[in-house]
């Protein structure tokens, strides 16, 4: 066995355990998980090691699998893989971080705009000539445009999980809706929460809207902004963003989402997690989320504890169109793998990723259990792979209907800090501020930051 009170970090020699924490602080980060490292078991000397830094590692439903499917990876390479688990609310800080720190991270687990962020830092590797043609021809449609900024792909998809369409059967049908007919446009949503006001008790809820100031709520109100007809952020191709978040179907979200608060079919200042409670406590009928529900519903609530349970009770479907909309869409929010532009051994940083996207070790350990979609697409659908494992109604609507509807938001450098200040106005909305003056304000502060 290895020592494992020190480390290589690629090009910078030996690293003890407790110089990593000291820089870690010295930079501001917090990396208690940093401890949780996977070594090598071999008789011989190891040929290198690789830095992963993911949130798997960070978060208790995930930790073991990764560990384990890592391991694998491990002993059939003679490598040791120093696994740097991160909470995943802190990832986009702390990778920051670390690259301005010159700590090198091999492989990282993005999502969102984190790889834009790190792009435009320049500390991501072009990866288009790692991708092998078949993988391209195999995936699902705007998988690998999430990971693409200015037509270069630095992040390969790693887990689909876009947002879907999620409602309660049981709920419905307590009030008198059809369980079957989900509701298909804003209009019949609005109708559907009205009823379900009326009938359901003070305490359940027709729908969760995430209002808290965080970037990941902007992730799940972009779908409503859509239906909507609303475009306040589009991207040219370039790096170029037409900002206006003041636009008729922009206002109308807005609108819509405070009389949603107003009208109590939604709680205020509610976060995502406490959607999920509230939705594994059969007490909201409809929410947006991705098809680790499934999961995250059995973890909070033992009724739900296998997918049989959770399909007998929920389905998805895709999101409510608006008016004039004619395709409904959702955000492409998916979990992704990058290569750090200052890694001395690419080769097996790629490697790494392939192993995590095809491995049986990974698929079977780690990403089935995850909930998501596995990054292949016939990875899902045919029997003779892992197609069992997607054979119930909620995966196949994700399969089938959602991740078809991903789109990308104007994902950039300069996304996240704008996020800040859209959320931040999305909660006063919520909380009854005048909407249109409101995102007037917003579209000033959103120039000036991409001025």
């Amino acid at each position: 066995m290895p020592d494992k009170s020190a480390f290589s970090f690629p090009g910078q020699g030996k690293i003890s355990r407790r110089d990593l924490l000291r820089r870690a602080t010295a930079v501001g980060l917090s990396l208690g998980v940093a401890g949780v490292f996977l070594q090598g078991c071999s008789s011989g000397s190891l040929e290198s090691s690789l830095n992963f830094a993911n949130w798997a590692s960070a978060e208790t439903a995930t930790r073991s699998n990764i560990d384990k499917a890592l391991s694998v990876f491990e002993t059939q390479n003679n490598v040791q893989v120093n696994n740097i688990g991160m909470p995943f609310d802190e990832v986009l800080s702390q990778l920051q971080s670390l690259v301005q720190a010159h700590i090198t991270l091999d492989v990282m687990e993005m999502s969102g705009n984190v790889p834009y962020v790190l792009a435009g830092m320049e500390a991501l590797t072009d990866l288009g000539p790692f991708v092998a043609q078949d993988w391209y021809e195999d995936a699902f449609r705007s998988s690998f445009a999430a990971g693409t900024y200015k037509e270069i792909l630095y992040a390969v998809p790693f887990s689909i999980t876009p947002h879907g369409f999620w409602y309660n059967k049981t709920l419905l049908s307590q009030a008198g809706l059809d369980p079957t007919r989900p509701p298909r446009t804003i209009d019949e949503l609005n109708q559907a929460m009205t009823v379900l006001r009326a009938k359901l008790p003070d305490n359940v809820y027709p729908i969760g809207l995430d209002t808290s100031v965080t970037e990941y709520a902007l992730i799940g109100f972009w779908p409503w902004i859509w239906s909507f007809g609303g475009e306040p952020m589009l991207d040219s191709g370039n790096g170029e963003v037409a900002i206006n978040w003041a636009d008729n179907g922009t206002v109308a979200a807005f609108q819509w989402l405070q009389d949603a608060v107003r009208k109590k079919w939604t709680p205020p200042n509610l976060a995502i997690k406490a959607e999920r409670e509230l939705m594994a406590e059969k007490t909201l009928v409809f929410k947006l989320d991705g098809p680790y529900l499934t999961g995250i519903l059995g973890s909070i609530n033992p009724e739900f504890s296998t997918s049989q349970q959770v399909n007998k009770t929920f389905a998805v479907t895709t999101t409510p169109l608006g008016p004039s909309i004619s395709q409904p869409l959702t955000c492409a929010d998916i979990h992704n793998l990058g290569i750090a532009s200052s890694s001395t051994n690419k080769e097996l940083a790629w490697k790494l990723i392939h192993f995590l996207t095809t491995s049986p070790a990974v698929i079977t350990n780690f990403l089935i259990p995850e909930g998501g979609m596995l990054p292949r697409k016939s990875y899902n659908i045919k029997p003779q792979l892992y197609e069992k494992y997607y054979a119930d109604p909620i995966s196949r609507t994700f399969i089938n209907d959602v991740i078809p509807t991903m789109r990308t938001p104007a994902f950039g450098p300069r996304y996240s800090t704008a996020a800040l200040a859209v959320v931040t106005a999305l909660q006063e909305i919520s909380n009854g501020v005048a909407v249109k003056p409101r995102l007037l304000e917003l579209t000033d502060q959103v120039k000036s930051i991409y001025a």
